[in-house]
C-alpha cells in the first residue's frame, strides 16, 4: 500500500458540526493523494456517529482516545499515526478555503526547497460573521526573514492549520503548553528545518468563538507568564541580550501583568530559570508611570533605552 503525499491530522473533540464543516471541504478538494487521521478526545460518540457518515466517501482512519489525550497531545497522536510524506494538521473548528487549497499546499511542497510552510488565512467569528484577513507582509516578514527567534515577540505565522510541515518524527508540541504550544513547535521545527515557503493566498478559514481553548488563556497571567518563561528557558539565560525581540517579548510580559518581584512570579506557578537581567527590566519599568508605559509608542521606546543600557554595562 503506497504511502499517501499529505496526512490531514485532525485532533476532534465534541463539535461534530465543526467536524462535519471541515470533512465537506475535504471532500470537495481537487487535490486527492492524501489520508485523513481522526483522533479523537470526546467524552460521547458524537464524532464517532459524524465519522461513519464520511468514511465511504473518504480516506479516514479514526482512532478513539482513552483516556483523552488533552491539548495537545491530542495533537501528536494524530501526527504521531500519519503515514505521509508531509503533515497538515487542522484544527476540527477550521476548513480549507476552496476546492483548489490542499492542491496548492501540495504544489508548494513539491516545488519548494523548504520543510514548512503555511499560507495566509481568513479569520472568521462564528457569533458576528466578521471577518479579518490574514497575510505575511511588511514587518511581518520581515521579523520572520530575520530571525525565526523573533516569534517570541510576535507570532507571524498564525495558526496552526494554516501549517503543513515535512513530517520529522523526533518533533512534538510540547505538552506542557497550552498558549505558547504553536510559537514553540514553530521555534523548534524551523531552527531544526531552515527556511519557509509562504503561500500569499488565504487557503484556510478559521473558525474563531468563545467555546475554543485559546479564549480561557488570554491575558491569563497564571498561564502566560509560566509557559513564556518555561519556553524561554529552553535557551541559554543570556537570550534576552542576544535578540531585541526576545527583550521585547519579555519587557511587553512584566508590563502587561505588572510583574514587580520574583516572588509575583513565583506565585504564578513557575519555580524554573529565569532569564538574565529580567530584575533589570522589572526595575526599570518601576521608574515611569503605569500611564506612559501602557503607551505602545512609549513602551516601546523605553524598552529599547532598557535594552541598550544593559547592552552597555557589558555583563551579557
Amino acid at each position: 500500500m503506497s504511502k499517501p503525499f499529505i496526512s490531514i491530522c485532525i485532533p476532534a473533540y465534541k463539535r461534530p458540526k465543526n467536524l462535519q464543516r471541515l470533512l465537506q471541504s475535504i471532500a470537495f478538494q481537487t487535490y486527492t493523494n492524501y489520508e485523513i487521521i481522526i483522533t479523537d478526545d470526546s467524552p460521547d460518540d458524537s464524532v464517532t456517529d459524524l465519522v461513519k457518515t464520511f468514511s465511504a466517501a473518504l480516506p479516514i482512519q479514526y482512532f478513539k482516545n482513552s483516556p483523552a489525550a488533552g491539548t495537545p497531545g491530542n495533537w501528536n497522536v494524530a501526527i504521531e499515526k500519519a503515514r505521509g510524506a508531509w503533515i497538515k494538521l487542522m484544527h476540527d473548528d477550521d476548513w480549507f478555503a476552496s476546492p483548489a487549497a490542499l492542491e496548492k499546499f501540495a504544489k508548494a511542497a513539491e516545488k519548494s526547497k523548504y520543510d514548512f510552510i503555511f499560507s495566509a488565512c481568513n479569520n472568521i467569528y462564528t457569533s458576528s460573521g466578521k471577518e479579518v484577513h490574514e497575510f505575511l507582509t511588511g514587518w511581518r516578514k520581515d521579523l520572520l526573514e530575520d530571525n525565526t527567534l523573533n516569534l517570541f515577540y510576535e507570532n507571524v505565522i498564525g495558526h496552526p492549520s494554516t501549517v503543513m510541515h515535512r513530517r520529522d518524527d523526533t518533533l512534538q508540541y510540547d505538552t506542557q503548553f497550552k498558549w505558547v504550544v504553536d510559537k514553540d513547535f514553530y521555534i523548534r521545527y524551523m531552527q531544526k528545518h531552515p527556511g519557509f515557503t509562504y503561500i500569499p493566498e488565504m487557503l484556510i478559514n478559521i473558525g474563531t468563538d468563545e467555546t475554543q481553548v485559546s479564549f480561557s488563556l488570554y491575558k491569563n497571567p497564571a498561564v502566560e507568564v509560566p509557559e513564556y518563561l518555561t519556553m524561554l528557558a529552553k535557551f541559554p539565560a543570556n537570550l534576552l541580550m542576544q535578540h531585541e525581540y526576545v527583550f521585547h517579548c519579555v519587557w511587553n510580559l512584566v508590563k502587561r501583568f505588572r510583574i514587580r518581584d520574583f516572588k509575583m512570579i513565583e506565585d504564578l506557578g513557575y519555580k524554573g530559570q529565569l532569564p538574565d537581567h529580567l530584575q533589570s527590566i522589572i526595575n526599570y519599568q518601576k521608574l515611569f508611570p503605569r500611564l506612559a508605559i501602557k503607551q505602545p509608542k512609549w513602551s516601546k521606546i523605553f524598552m529599547k533605552r532598557c535594552f541598550s543600557k544593559i547592552k552597555s554595562l557589558r555583563v551579557v
